[in-house]
This record gives C-alpha cells, sequence and structure tokens, in this order.
C-alpha cells in the first residue's frame, strides 16, 4: 500500500535529479513551526515563509548563533526578537554566511575595488540569510575563480550561446548615471564575459533574485527611458505601460543597456538572464510576462536574447561539471524546501498551516504605474557598509574582479569558532571528502 503520510515526491529523493525541485510548491507552514524556529514575518509569501525556514535550520546545523530582528510595537516601543534566519554580529563579520572561504576572500577585494557609486549592503550580505545578494556571492564567487568550471557551467546553460567565460563580475554597469546611456544608476547583478560560438565577445547580463515579490518600487518616469526602450528593438510594442511597472521595469531597464553596449562596440553579442529559484513564482510569473513583450527572445534573430534559468539548473550543470559537492552544499543552504515540507509533515511540527500573502498565479504580477510622488529620490554613493537599497530602487551597481585574493588566516580562535561546521546532523553525502577537497582546481584554492 502506497505511503499516504508524505508527497511523493518525498519519498524517494534518489528517483530524480537531486537539484530539480521535486515538490510542485512550496510548502504551507504554520505560525507556531515558523515561530519556534525564529523565521516568523507575517508578510512573507508562502515561498519566502519556507526560505526563511530553510535558513534557520541551516544556521542550527552548522551551530551558529542566531541576530535578531527588531519590530515596533503599536506603543511605538522596539522589542528584540530572536531570528533564526539571521547571524549574530560576530558570526556574520568572520563570514560564516558563506559557503567557501575563497568566496570570504572574493568579497572583501570586490568590496575594496568597488566601482563610484555602487550600493552594497555588507551588513545583509553578511549576516542576512535570504540576502539575493549574498546568494549570488555564494554561486558566482567559485565560478569567478575558475573560468574551465565557469566555461563547463555556462556551455550547458546557453548552448547556442557560450563558447568560454572569460570573467565573471558581481554589481556591474557599463556606465552609471552617464546620460548617454540610461541617466542613471541601473546594473547587473552579474557581468558574465564569454566568447561565442562564432569567435565575438559577448556579454550577458544577470538579475537574480530569491525571495523577492518583484512588487516594486519602480524606478521615476523619464523620457530617457522611453527613447532607449523604443530604440533598442527589443519590444513588440515599447510603449505598452507594462513595462514600466513594477515586475517588468527593472528587467526591461537592465535589458536595454545591453544593446547600449553593442552600440558602444563593447561585444559583439549579449543576453540577459533572470535568474531564481524553480519554486519562487513570482520570478517565473514575471518571466514569462516580460517574455511576451520581446520580438526574439532567443535572439536568433541577431538581437539581444533573454534567459529564465531556474537555481536548480545551474546547481546541475555545476553537478555535471564536477563540482557536486559544492551544488549539494548550496542546495541545502538555499533550496530544500524538501526537508522544510517533511519538517512541518512531521509528528512534532507545531500548530496547522496559515495562509500567508497570496503569491500564486492567481495574485496580481504588477502594480499601478507609480506617481511621482512616491518614487524615492536617488541617492549619493553608497559607503562601505551602507544598506543597499534604503534609498533608491535598484539604482545600483559595482565592479568586482574575475579572482579574489587567498584569504588571510585569522588569528582569533574565537572568530574561527563562528565559522560553519559540519554539523552531526548533516548526510555524509552532503559532507565533501578529503579527496574531493583535495581535487578542488587550483585556480580556485589561490581565490
Amino acid at each position: 500500500m502506497a505511503d499516504l503520510t508524505l508527497p511523493i515526491a518525498l519519498r524517494d529523493p534518489s528517483a530524480s535529479d537531486p537539484f530539480v525541485a521535486r515538490l510542485p510548491h512550496a510548502p504551507a507552514l504554520s505560525d507556531a513551526l515558523r515561530k519556534a524556529h525564529g523565521a516568523f514575518i507575517s508578510t512573507d509569501s508562502r515561498f519566502a515563509a519556507a526560505a526563511r525556514v530553510l535558513a534557520s535550520l541551516w544556521r542550527a546545523d552548522h551551530g551558529l548563533p542566531a541576530g535578531v530582528h527588531i519590530t515596533r510595537g503599536a506603543d511605538g516601543k522596539t522589542r528584540r526578537v530572536r531570528a533564526g534566519y539571521r547571524l549574530r554580529a560576530d558570526a556574520a563579520r568572520a563570514g560564516a554566511a558563506f559557503l567557501e572561504p575563497a568566496t570570504r576572500a572574493f568579497l572583501h577585494r570586490a568590496l575594496v575595488l568597488r566601482e563610484l557609486g555602487s550600493a552594497w549592503d555588507v551588513p545583509k550580505i553578511q549576516g542576512h540569510l535570504l540576502s539575493s545578494q549574498g546568494l549570488l556571492i555564494n554561486l558566482l564567487a567559485p565560478l569567478a575563480c575558475d573560468p574551465d568550471l565557469a566555461t563547463a557551467v555556462f556551455r550547458a546553460l546557453l548552448p547556442d550561446t557560450v563558447h568560454a567565460i572569460t570573467g565573471i563580475t558581481v554589481e556591474s554597469s557599463i556606465g552609471r548615471d552617464d546620460p548617454a546611456l540610461l541617466g542613471d544608476g541601473t546594473a547587473w547583478d552579474a557581468r558574465i564575459d564569454f566568447v561565442s560560438l562564432d569567435g565575438e565577445p559577448g556579454i550577458i547580463g544577470l538579475e537574480c533574485k530569491y525571495v523577492e515579490n518583484l512588487q516594486g518600487p519602480a524606478a521615476s518616469p523619464r523620457d530617457r527611458y522611453r527613447e532607449v526602450t523604443r530604440a533598442s528593438g527589443l519590444f513588440i510594442d515599447p510603449d505598452v505601460p507594462d513595462l514600466y511597472r513594477p515586475g517588468l521595469e527593472q528587467l526591461r531597464r537592465e535589458h536595454t543597456l545591453l544593446p547600449l553596449a553593442l552600440a558602444r562596440g563593447l561585444a559583439g553579442r549579449a543576453h540577459f538572464i533572470l535568474l531564481g529559484p524553480a519554486l519562487n513564482p513570482r520570478v517565473a510569473a514575471a518571466a514569462e510576462a516580460y517574455r511576451a513583450h520581446l520580438v526574439d527572445p532567443t535572439g536568433a534573430q541577431g538581437g539581444v536574447g533573454f534567459s529564465h534559468l531556474t537555481l536548480e539548473a545551474v546547481l546541475a550543470a555545476l553537478a555535471a561539471a564536477g563540482a557536486t559537492d559544492r551544488a549539494r552544499a548550496f542546495h541545502a543552504r538555499y533550496l530544500d524546501l524538501d526537508r522544510v515540507a517533511a519538517l512541518a509533515l512531521g509528528p512534532d511540527a507545531p500548530g496547522t498551516p496559515s495562509s500567508p500573502p497570496p503569491n500564486g498565479p492567481a495574485a496580481p504580477l504588477l502594480l499601478p504605474a507609480p506617481s511621482p510622488g512616491d518614487v524615492p529620490k536617488a541617492a549619493p554613493v553608497a559607503p562601505y557598509g551602507s544598506r543597499r537599497r534604503a534609498a533608491r530602487p535598484r539604482h545600483r551597481g559595482a565592479g568586482t574582479p574575475t579572482c579574489a585574493a587567498p584569504a588571510r588566516r585569522s588569528g582569533s580562535a574565537s572568530a574561527k569558532r563562528l565559522l560553519p561546521r559540519t554539523s552531526p546532523a548533516t548526510p555524509a553525502s552532503s559532507r565533501p571528502t578529503a579527496a574531493a577537497r583535495s581535487a578542488a582546481p587550483a585556480s580556485t584554492k589561490g581565490c
């Protein structure tokens, strides 16, 4: 007789690719379970709630101290609430949020050499386990330090576009606040330089989402946006209102930077990627809605193509390229919602599932177009350690090197104790073996 206790997807995890989302959607969790793990935020979508619990479980697995979330009550008084999805400040500063020592060194070098006008939320990257910027650094830093591995991964993901990867830069723009471009701070989460199949230099602009719901706010309306959008040749109707509303307008701005890069002779080929988890329906909905406005989404006619890639697909390509341990560690850190579902279905799970704000296809993706008074004014250059998006909506970007310097050995015993450790509760298959560690590419070891 079939086991009806768990969903079919959870009964035999070995029956499918371990990096493919086996659940059809994120599990519904009770408020009691979320509070028990220090992971209750009332406004979370269903996916965000599950990802928050997973982050708390990962932190506990590695023996890392929890941080705090400060709330303000109706009486105006603030109180500190334990936040399992955050790290205590000392653990955050020690780099415990990163999966490899080379990643910590990569971030340090990137901050030292960051471009003028870039916006980095360093405390969030280091201490908030749901940071999409931190996620992308964990994913791309090993690839930036190993071009051969990066080439194998992106050849698998974009076989009709990429011949070789020549560089990966996190937080990048071809020109910030340049009136000949967009005249603002629009930038990509990552710029990936490549050689195309016909030998031309190319640029991939990448935007990454994790728990974000893509609901705004939008950038201030500008005449220059419409001029560039019309001239890009990317859109069926460049004046359609949806392209200027929250959910799609950020994708439009970042995508239209790429034809401008081609016009300046910075590359001969270009492609735009939206990257996110398979089980975040907002990302999938935005990708589908955006693609419907494009003349040539594939770029086969010589234009700038668009792809929606899932994080799970990137991990599958990473594992196929021989970096299985890295892919497993990343999956356990950010995407293993099967574990959260099993926890919620267990006999000791507290409470009954709650009803978070809707985030399925029935929920409206786009908000009304913002009025000028609703849009925050542009911010000055963000200093090291400032909050990343406190003053303006995603008008940011900074260059980072393709490879970081070796991590300096810390002389602090207390700092070493705050770095992630392998927990006895972690499956043995998920732990890198000594052979795997010794077989790591030399270029990665030196980053």
